[in-house]
This record gives structure tokens, sequence and C-alpha cells, in this order.
């Protein structure tokens, strides 16, 4: 696309980020306004449009605390009569549980006013619409806020007030309309996520289901990949030239270049991958996959099939290590069934965060036939696609993978001795803990499989041995990493068996390398091995083997904070720092 005459690609990313960091503030420090601060941003609200050019604003700094005590006074009344309305309802507690205003701990209030007298008799364009005078000022109220906001000030807008009492005790004249009281200073800390989507009252609604085209109801097309669609992806001019500003801005940050290692190399591939220059990570998801393997039968794994669907209620439950982690990082978890062996019982089928795509209950025994049909790897390939496009939706800037499967080790083993043509015994590992004699027992298992299978190979080879030794939970995350790379959104992999499956959808679609980020080396023996035959190198090293998605919910962390470090840090000139000498050699 034409580069704007106006905006640079750097400034429009900056104004998209402000909107994204607008959040309605309740906890403010006593920290005194500047003057100058004050007057931009009041500037800023009185350059807001409006019909005619009436400009119908009015705003009240309010600094007296007698003032603002009766207002105070009001708020108390009218939410005092909202938790009797919720008294014994599901919300009660939650409800009585939040800060709904700031009016005595912030520095001073603004109350805004809508004059409909401004412009005389005749507003142009005001007369079959009368509304529109008070729409003008909620579009001062909104620049207000976003300047507000670069001025690293927060607004919070307390509607619990009752409205002829604030009038009166503002002395507003009967003819004036009060619009808004907002509080407003420094916050006492920013939070990427707005507080009733954080507290689960309610979440924000995604953008699609709110597009109509030209009458109520019909959907407005918005699919990237149809052709006929209005809305297209839009490609950076040169993903190079992205690669050489995101490494050009990190390098004027307040710090040696490349101090930061591999932070830096990470920040910059986020850029690129992005398509922006302040690449932002405030979401993340990790989806769980699981599946039942047919080949434990012969005895590959030191825990008993079972075991599989025990763990998903685990997950369901929070007790699992998983569960522990994500919580920790603020990382949303899906769990997705791709072919669990047995029923769930009414509350796991209930849970938002779980989804029921089973394919079928566990996969065959791949060392006697083909594991899984190829109408059933195309559904566990969907069921991974599916959860990409709904993170898309959701807003989710950073998705990871992880699987639970009992037996997958041997899975993921054979996938690696296909794809690589190595021999079993270079593969195959402890998995669960099994014994020297049960490693052995899985090489030779992988070896059945490979001679069974080899002979009839077709084209492309991975999706082929895929449907011939895999799982249905290494297909789903196939799907995810190429429904990934498809929509320009950063993964995490996983571990031993995760990678397999990037293993796969690199071989389906070189894209994918560009998009997919490796967690850890795990403990399993031949990991190491297959990320330095793949050419990628892993974030962490910590000797893990658990799966679940445990290696991509601690690596994760990392992804945002070297696009932290890549938005907020200061550069030279921005902190008045003085910069490196450079010296010539005689």
């Amino acid at each position: 696309m034409p580069e704007p005459t106006d905006f640079n690609s750097q400034e429009r990313a900056s104004f998209y980020r402000l909107i994204g960091a607008r959040r309605d503030v309740r906890h403010f420090r006593p920290d005194p306004i500047p003057a100058d601060a004050l007057q931009r941003v009041l500037e800023a609200a009185h350059a807001a449009p409006s019909v005619g050019l009436m400009q119908p604003w009015n705003f009240l700094v309010i600094q007296s605390l007698e003032i603002r005590q009766q207002i105070k006074d009001s708020f108390a009344s009218v939410n005092e009569d909202e938790k009797a309305r919720l008294a014994g309802t599901a919300r009660d507690v939650l409800y009585r549980s939040l800060k709904l205003e700031g009016i005595l701990e912030a520095p001073l209030n603004l109350a805004v006013t809508c004059d409909p007298r401004r412009s005389g008799p005749f507003i142009l364009g005001n007369a079959p619409w009368p509304e529109t005078g008070t729409y003008s000022v909620c579009l001062a109220i909104e620049n207000l806020w976003l300047a507000a906001r670069a001025e690293g000030l927060g607004v919070g807008w307390v509607s619990l007030l009752e409205k002829d009492r604030v009038a009166q005790i503002l002395r507003l004249p009967k003819e004036i309309e009060l619009i808004a009281y907002l509080c407003i200073g420094y916050p006492v800390e920013r939070s990427s996520t707005p507080m009733l989507e954080k507290v689960g009252w309610k979440k924000r609604e995604t953008l699609a289901p709110l597009l109509f085209a030209d009458t109520w109801g019909e959907p407005y097309g918005c699919n990237q990949d149809d052709p006929k669609s209005p809305v297209k992806q839009l490609q950076p001019a040169s993903i190079e030239s992205l690669r050489a500003a995101a490494q050009q801005k990190i390098d004027t940050k307040t710090k040696p270049p490349g101090s930061l290692g591999k932070l830096e190399k990470l920040a910059v591939r986020l850029a690129t991958i992005t398509g922006s220059l302040e690449p932002r990570i405030d979401r993340q998801r990790l989806f769980v996959f699981a599946g039942s393997h047919g080949v434990t039968a012969r005895g590959v794994s030191a825990y008993p099939s079972e075991v599989t669907r025990q763990m998903v209620l685990n997950f369901l439950g929070g007790g699992a290590a998983i569960n522990v982690l994500a919580r920790h990082a603020g990382i949303e978890l899906h769990v997705v069934d791709v072919g669990v062996g047995g029923d769930w019982p009414e509350e796991a089928l209930a849970c938002p965060c779980f989804f029921d795509r089973k394919v079928r209950a566990g996969t065959r025994d791949f060392a006697s036939e083909r594991a899984m049909t190829d109408e059933e790897c195309e559904r566990a390939l969907e069921a991974g696609r599916e959860q990409v496009r709904l993170a898309r939706r959701d807003g989710i800037e950073l998705i990871g993978i992880g699987e639970m499967g009992i037996g997958n080790t041997t899975s993921a083993s054979a996938l690696y001795a296909a794809l690589f043509n190595l021999r079993a015994d270079k593969v195959t590992g402890r998995g669960t803990g099994v014994t020297d004699e049960n490693v052995l027992l899985k090489a030779r298992v992988v070896d059945e499989a490979m001679e069974l299978h080899a002979p009839h190979e077709t084209e492309p080879r991975a999706r082929y041995w895929l449907e011939a030794v895999g799982g249905y939970e290494i297909a789903a995350m196939v799907g995810v990493v190429l429904e990934a790379a498809n929509l320009n959104l950063p993964v995490v992999v996983d571990g031993f068996i995760a990678t397999s499956a990037a293993a796969i959808a690199f071989s389906l679609e070189p894209k994918c390398r560009e998009i997919a980020f490796f967690s850890h080396r795990s403990n399993e023996r031949a990991h190491g091995v297959m990320l330095e035959t793949m050419g990628v190198e892993p974030l962490l090293d910590f000797d893990l083997r658990l799966g679940e998605g445990t290696g991509a919910a601690l690596a994760m962390p990392l992804l945002t904070a070297s696009a932290k470090i890549l938005c907020e840090m200061a550069t030279f000139a921005s902190a008045g720092v003085s910069n490196r000498v450079e010296t010539s050699t005689p």
C-alpha cells in the first residue's frame, strides 16, 4: 500500500496502541497534574468534531474536596441501590468487591456538560436529530480520554450518580445537561485488560458478529481467505525493511547494542510477524490437545491409557502443573479432546474452556495398521485450526501448544524416524519414565511401524506419516501451526511431542518456520537432536519432560518481555542519555 503523506507506519502504530491502552481507572496516586499537561488534554477535548461546529461542551474542573465529598455521597446512595438489586444473585459478591470510583483519591474531578443553545436557534444539521449535540460532547470526552492516556494520566467515568443532585451541587443552569463526571489523575497501576473483563464480569465482544452489510443481519465479509472479501490482510511492503526498522529501533534503546541477547532477537521477530514496530502481547492462550493411543496396548508406557482421560479432568479442575504455570503467567488455557477414550461428565462438558472435538476414542495400534484415516486426520487438523481462529476472534496475540496422551512419545518418535530417516533407537527415549527394557521395546515397535508403512509411502510424506503413526492430538497441533502461519499469529511450541507436530507443519508449509518459537529443550533423549536437525533454537533448557504445554507456559512470558522492551524502553534521545562515543582508528 502507498505510504500516507501525513502519518508514517510508526505513528499509525502508536495511535492504535494508544486506543488499545486506554482504560477506565479507579485507583489514583495523589500526585498533582501539571498545568501544561491538563491544558493539552483539555485542548484535545476542545478539538473534537461537533455537529454544525456547535461545540456545545463545557468542562468544570473540580478540586474542592467539599464538593467532591457531596458527589461521593451521591455515588454511595446509588451504589447501595445497585447492591440491593443484585442481592442474592450470582453477581452479588463480585459486585461488592468492585471499586467503581476514585472521586476523593484523584487529584481532580471533571464534569462535562452540554449546552444545546451554544450556536443559537439554527444549528446546521441538528434539527432532524437534536441528540447530536450530546453525541458531540461524547466525542470530546473520547478525545480527552485518549489525550490523558498519552500524557500518562488515567480517567475514570463515574456513572453511578444522581444526575439531578450532581447538577444541583455544581449549580448548573437548568438548560445545561450533565453528560459525564470524570476522575483524572496518575493511575496506581496500568492494566493490559479492562477491569470488568479481568474480574470476569463481562468479556469484550469480538467485532465480526457486530458487522453487517447494507441491511441489518447481513454479515459483512471479513474472511481474509475469501477473494470476494472487501477486507484483505495487509502485507508490509517489505519484510526485510520491517525487520531492519525493528533492529534499528531496538538498537537505539538505552543499552549497548545486543546486550539483551536473545530478547532483542525475539523482539525483532515479533515485529516482523505482526507487521508492526509496536508488537503487543497482552493476551495469551495455550491449547492442550488430548488423545488416546492404540499403541499403548504394546506396553510402551509406564502409565495406563486411562490416565489421559483422568488428566484432562485434572486440567479442568485446575490442579495440574500446566494450570499452575498458566495462572502464574496470566495465560488463558483451552483443553481440547480430539481423541480421548471414554465419555465426559456434564460438568466437564459445561466448562467454557473445554472443547469436545473427539474424532475417535483413540488412534489404532500403528504397529499393525494405520493410526488414522485421511478423514480422521483432517478432522483433527481442523480442531487445531478452529482454536487459532477463535484466538484471533478473541484478540489473542500469542498462542502456545501442548498435549496430553499416554503413548504419544512413541508416536512422536516414529514421526521423527520417518521424517528424518533415522534409526528407531536414535529417536526413542523414556517418555513417562519407562525402564531400559521398555525403551528397547519402544524402539522395536517403531521399527515394526517403519517396516509396515514405508513401502506404501505417498506424497506429501509428512501428511502420510502423520496418518500412519501420529496421534489425533499431534494432528491438531499441526493444524494450529498451519493456521497460525496463515494468520501471522506467533505460536510457542512445547516439547518433544509438540515439536514433532511443528516438524510436520514445517514440511507441509515452509512459512510455519517464521511464526514458530520453540520453548525448551526437553530431557527426552532425541529432542535436542531434533531441534538441531530442524535448525531451530529453544528458549529454555530446564530438563523438562512433562508435556502438557508446561515448557510453553514458561517461555511465553519471555516473548511478552521482548515485545515490551521494543515498545516501552526509552531511547537514548527520549531519555536524555548520552550514546556511545564513536572512535576511529588513527
